[in-house]
């Protein structure tokens, strides 16, 4: 038996809303094998819908290892510290930087956030046919957005910040002594934006979990993804695969390349290592 994490977003899932039949179809006779599908992902538990929800996963880890739930029963839930989320509203606003903080059960984020996730929707949706905006990434994320003043007060466990005038590169070496950083994995969020988490709060940590549940070694999981917080899963897995649209750094720290998303990457990936 393998245990295969999947990363969501550019890996399982592509951002306007489908996963494509051939990636459906390895997974489901990747499980007739007796393997263990787990969705891998930085999205919010509650950010599982659609499409993903055609797959009857063994498991999920979301928000990059946040939340675990094995069989549909929670095994492990963290979030931040009260100081890391004043600290990092603190830092945020004195830079005017919009984000999303990220609970397992919803986004929470202020009036500043929703007008610029507005803007980001009438510039990259309105061509799109009614079906399609309905889908689209963008539009589930103001969908499942909750403004509020009290964001302290909620149980975060993830900051997605936005595209802003302060560069990607600036933000992670303010941050980097206190927190882990990575490029956003939702390519609309904008090239300057990204991610924090806590340094101890990790796919890795996510996968090592799992491992020890059901009694697993390293040797036994199999990472697939795509995005640079897909790097810790591909070290805490036995074996690594990079999409082909993923980018290059990515591309250089996997055991294998196999094609993009839309050209049958899982299904390729899986019948090279003989899942299925």
């Amino acid at each position: 038996m393998k245990i295969i994490f999947l990363d969501a977003d550019g890996t399982l899932f592509h951002h306007e809303g489908y996963i494509p039949k051939s990636a459906l179809r390895a997974c489901r006779l990747a499980q007739k094998n007796e393997h263990k599908i787990f969705l891998c992902t930085g999205r919010q538990r509650v950010e599982i819908y659609g499409d993903m929800l055609e797959l009857e996963y063994d498991g999920l880890i979301t928000g990059s290892g946040a939340h675990i739930e094995i069989g549909g029963k929670v095994l492990e839930e963290r979030t931040f510290s009260r100081a890391q989320i004043d600290f990092l509203i603190n830092y945020l606003n004195a830079h005017d930087i919009n984000a999303l903080f990220e609970t397992t059960n919803g986004l929470v984020g202020d009036t500043k956030t929703k007008h610029q996730i507005d803007q980001m929707i009438q510039e990259q949706c309105s061509h799109l046919s009614k079906e399609q905006f309905q889908k689209h990434g963008l539009v589930q994320v103001r969908h499942n957005l909750q403004v509020t003043d009290a964001i302290a007060q909620c149980p975060v466990n993830k900051v997605s910040f936005l595209e802003s005038k302060t560069p990607y590169v600036q933000i992670v070496e303010d941050l980097k002594d206190q927190f882990d950083l990575v490029p956003a994995t939702f390519a609309p969020f904008g090239n300057q934006s990204g991610e924090i988490s806590d340094k101890t709060i990790t796919k890795a940590t996510g996968i090592q979990s799992v491992l020890e549940y059901y009694h697993c070694e390293k040797k036994d999981a199999i990472a697939l993804g795509d995005g640079f917080n897909d790097l810790c899963m591909f070290e805490a897995a036995g074996y690594s695969v990079a999409m082909g649209n993923a980018a290059k750094e990515v591309q250089e720290k996997a055991d294998r390349i196999t094609t993009c998303l839309e050209e049958d990457g899982i299904w390729n990936a899986f019948t090279f290592l003989h899942l299925i």
